[in-house]
């Protein structure tokens, strides 16, 4: 092999000649070639850490411990609060909701809107399906619109059945 021309180019590449077609040359050197022996990978035992960073990670362990120690009670405590919260919010909106429905449906009934006043005392049922009034109502604009169209009066079978 020729040495350093200068421009980055080997020797071997000036002194090539044309090639033939169809011949087999001998491999052309390159210029970084890979030495050849052989590396042997084997396990060996890490280095050492110095006994600061086991204390300094057992010392944040133990922080992290106490931290939580103290302050899962505090987030129980902030959970069940506003769960309480939650509960009491929904039940207001669904007091709110009711009422809503009973002066509208009652308002319809004595415009003699029944169907309007069904489906407001319909609503009503679902919020508290246990109140007097609202079963009361919803019977008595069943009973109205059992008159007009069949469609009703099995609905009115299936709530006087489920209010005795």
């Amino acid at each position: 092999m020729g040495g350093y021309m200068g421009f980055g180019m080997a020797a071997w590449i000036y002194k090539q000649g044309p090639r033939k077609p169809f011949s087999k040359r001998k491999r052309r050197p390159t210029c970084n070639t890979l030495s050849t022996y052989d590396r042997v990978f084997k396990l060996q035992p890490s280095k050492k850490s110095s006994n600061l960073y086991i204390v300094f990670s057992l010392f944040l362990i133990g922080l992290v411990t106490i931290g939580l120690y103290y302050k899962i009670p505090q987030f129980e405590d902030y959970q069940n609060n506003w769960a309480i919260q939650k509960q009491e919010r929904i039940d207001r909106n669904n007091t709110f909701a009711f009422n809503f429905l009973i002066k509208s449906g009652t308002s319809r009934l004595t415009s003699n809107n029944l169907k309007g006043a069904h489906s407001e005392f319909k609503l009503a049922y679902a919020i508290y399906p246990n109140d007097e009034t609202v079963n009361q109502l919803l019977i008595e604009t069943l009973v109205g619109l059992c008159e007009n169209e069949n469609d009703y009066c099995k609905e009115l079978d299936a709530v006087l059945t489920n209010s005795l």
